[in-house]
């Protein structure tokens, strides 16, 4: 049965887990890869992260977790060479992640990143080196952190692509009650269909009135 309901949990979306109380996940605990693939997938709607964040290449497939940026493969070789200590990378199409590193990079973007490093005055495209150990990173992965401490104790309802989710969550809640009661899936089925249009009442023509025959003549 453990292992049913684990199976079950693993193929869930955002909106169904929320739905089904289960919106608030160990941090630390492995992100099934249907949700890793929906925040990901949602995250390449904004065409900034359709760019790697240090160079102009496209359709990045890295991501640094310390940043919440995206990148290509070349610019990932850079950041590993830095070291962990200053930019841990994963894969977002191959590796396992947390919820606690996919919040950072489902909270942080190319976009964010990006308007940051201008706001400071910094071209967020200098050298690799030279970007990650500035005052500029570190303000920045300050302010991540902190966005990503309140996504850790608020759960999958913190993310922008949860924001707007309530209606979904309605409806994935009703497909579980419905999937576990047949009968309320009857009921439901029932107040869902469309009502027949009934025709207006007619009102039926008045009969004609009958006069007696006016009397004979003597």
């Amino acid at each position: 049965n453990g292992a049913r309901l684990a199976k079950a949990m693993s193929t869930l979306t955002i909106a169904e887990l929320i739905a089904s109380g289960k919106g608030k996940p160990d941090p630390d605990a492995e992100v099934p890869q249907a949700i890793r693939d929906e925040i990901f997938n949602e995250l390449k709607k904004n065409p900034a992260n359709r760019t790697c964040f240090d160079c102009t290449a496209k359709n990045p497939t890295w991501a640094s977790v310390t940043f919440g940026t995206q990148m290509c493969l070349d610019c990932s070789g850079i950041h590993r060479r830095l070291g962990v200590h200053v930019s841990f990378c994963r894969s977002v199409l191959m590796d396992k992640w947390t919820y606690r590193q996919i919040y950072r990079a489902a909270l942080g973007g190319n976009a964010r990143a990006r308007e940051h490093w201008k706001r400071c005055g910094v071209d967020p495209y200098q050298k690799i080196e030279s970007k990650y150990s500035s005052n500029t990173a570190q303000q920045y992965k300050r302010l991540l952190e902190k966005d990503v401490a309140d996504a850790c104790s608020r759960g999958l309802t913190a993310l922008p692509m949860a924001q707007g989710g309530s209606a979904a969550a309605a409806n994935a809640s009703a497909a579980a009650t419905a999937s576990a009661d047949p009968f309320a899936a009857y009921l439901n089925g029932i107040s869902q269909a469309p009502q027949p249009v009934q025709a207006p009442a007619t009102v039926p023509a008045p009969l004609p009135v009958r006069t007696a025959p006016p009397p004979a003549a003597a």
